[in-house]
């Protein structure tokens, strides 16, 4: 029973997950950053739609594989998870800097920079709630002596 609970909570947390990453890509597009470089992704571009490909064929993949009962693929997965974390909380605290700080473009564009800080805390308390789902142990259970 336990087994079958902590691999919904994993296969549940990793689409959340995958959800979350999509968003901010998705948000990111639309928001001022888009503008900054060259090599940024714009809504609706090719980019962004080859951007988003890789990011679920990194997610869905080794979720498959792992839904087939292959389960040492949990480490990969967090290790993608991890990554996941650090790409989080780096954006995090970078959407305030640029918009104190940072780009003119940004003074008027608040929504969409909290919009961006709110799928990044998403992906950080999902993510950090996949570890606990994929790395708990069960507790023992104390049988009472007759």
């Amino acid at each position: 029973m336990r087994n079958s609970t902590a691999k919904n909570s994993v296969i549940v947390t990793t689409l959340l997950s995958a959800l979350f990453f999509c968003f901010i890509l998705v948000l990111g597009s639309l928001s001022p950053l888009a503008d900054s470089g060259p090599n940024v992704n714009t809504f609706g571009s090719t980019g962004l739609w080859l951007s988003l490909g890789m990011i679920l064929f990194l997610y869905l993949l080794p979720l498959a594989f792992y839904m087939l009962g292959m389960h040492f693929l949990k480490f990969v997965m967090a290790a993608f998870c991890s990554i996941g974390l650090l790409i989080a909380a780096s954006t995090l605290l970078l959407m305030p800097a640029l918009f104190l700080f940072g780009l003119e473009d940004f003074s008027g564009s608040l929504a969409s920079i909290i919009g961006i800080m709110i799928s990044c805390l998403g992906l950080l308390i999902t993510n950090i709630v996949w570890f606990v789902a994929a790395f708990k142990r069960p507790s023992a259970t104390v049988q009472e002596s007759v």
